[in-house]
């Protein structure tokens, strides 16, 4: 199985940090079916580690969590409760102006630049 990601974010973050970064941005680019809303300024995604590690099936949960923790704290993605009911603690994700800049470069298929 091919899993495109960014290499220069694999490079620091990890592997797993890197696939999961481009999972979220090929949600939000509508690559496959995901929650999506508009709010803030930005777009989110609504993304819990169990499902990132339901559409990854080579990370864990808990590989997932480590994942999505270690691209916030790397400054990538930012995180937001923007959910209805005071009992769903699934988050959202938007990526930074950082996370952007850098998930564009991104080579796309075929090696082509984006």
């Amino acid at each position: 199985m091919y899993q495109p990601m960014n290499v220069e974010l694999a490079c620091r973050l990890g592997m797993g940090a890197a696939i999961s970064a481009q999972c979220l941005w090929d949600g939000l680019g509508g690559k496959f079916e995901a929650e999506t809303e508009e709010a803030k300024g930005n777009t989110w995604i609504r993304m819990g580690h169990r499902h990132l590690s339901l559409l990854i099936p080579y990370l864990t949960p808990h590989m997932a969590k480590s994942a999505l923790r270690r691209l916030i704290k790397g400054g990538i993605l930012r995180t937001c409760d923007l959910n209805e009911s005071a009992f769903d603690h699934t988050h959202w994700y938007a990526f930074t102006a950082y996370g952007q800049q850098l998930m564009a470069s991104t080579a796309c298929e075929d090696g082509e630049e984006a």
